[in-house]
C-alpha cells in the first residue's frame, strides 16, 4: 500500500509533490502549536519525552495524580485526542517530504532509496506514536492502578517512535546529502568537457 502511495505521489507533478509537502509541514506547525498549548493548560509535570520514557506505572500514576489534584486531568485527555491531528501531520510530512527527496535521485541510486526509505520510517514511527497514544488511553481509564507491564509497553511505544523518527530524519539528511553529491559530480563532469 505505501509503495503504491509513494509511487502515485511521485508520479505528479514536481510542484503538486512541493506543494502537499509545504501543506504537511504547515499542518505538522499548527498541530504542534494546538498540542503544546493543550498539554501546558493540562498542568502535566515533565516534558513529553520524561513522561512517555519513564518506563515506571508509579511515576504515571504520579504525573496522572498531579493534574487530577489540580483540576486538569481531563484537559490532557483531550491533548492526548489533539495528539492524533500531530502524528497524522508527521506521518503525512515525512512521506511527502521523503519521497521529494527521492525524487532528486534516479530509481536505484542512493537518493532515491534513502529517500524512500526515509518516507516509510518516518510512517513506522507515526504508527508507533499512535500505538503509544492509544495505550495511553488505556491508562488514563484507571489512573490510579496501571498495571507495571501495561507502562513497561507505552514507553517501549514511545522508545521505538522516537528512534523511527530519528532514522527517519537521519535517511533524509543522507538523501540530500547524496542528492547534492551526485548534482556537483554532474557538474564537475560538465565542467571537464
Amino acid at each position: 500500500m505505501l509503495a503504491y502511495l509513494a509511487k502515485k505521489l511521485m508520479s505528479l507533478p514536481l510542484s503538486v509533490h512541493a506543494a502537499l509537502t509545504t501543506a504537511a509541514f504547515v499542518g505538522v506547525q499548527l498541530a504542534k502549536t494546538w498540542l503544546d498549548t493543550s498539554y501546558a493548560a493540562s498542568g502535566h509535570p515533565v516534558d513529553y519525552a520524561t513522561g512517555q520514557l519513564t518506563f515506571n506505572a508509579a511515576k504515571i500514576m504520579g504525573f496522572y495524580q498531579t493534574m487530577s489534584a489540580k483540576g486538569t486531568l481531563g484537559i490532557y485527555w483531550r491533548t492526548q485526542i489533539i495528539d492524533f491531528s500531530f502524528i497524522l501531520g508527521v506521518a503525512a510530512l515525512g512521506f511527502t517530504l521523503g519521497t521529494l527527496i527521492a525524487r532528486a535521485g534516479n530509481p536505484g541510486s542512493w537518493t532515491y532509496r534513502l529517500g524512500k526509505y526515509a518516507a516509510g520510517a518516518a510512517i513506522a514511527g507515526a504508527t508507533f506514536d499512535a500505538i503509544e497514544n492509544l495505550l495511553s488511553f488505556a491508562m488514563l481509564w484507571n489512573p490510579a492502578s496501571i498495571p507495571q507491564p501495561l507502562a513497561v509497553v507505552y514507553s517501549t511505544a514511545a522508545a521505538i517512535k522516537f528512534a523511527l523518527i530519528t532514522l527517519a530524519m537521519a535517511l533524509m539528511l543522507a538523501a540530500a546529502i547524496s542528492a547534492m553529491a551526485s548534482l556537483l559530480q554532474k557538474l564537475r563532469s560538465q565542467q571537464i568537457r
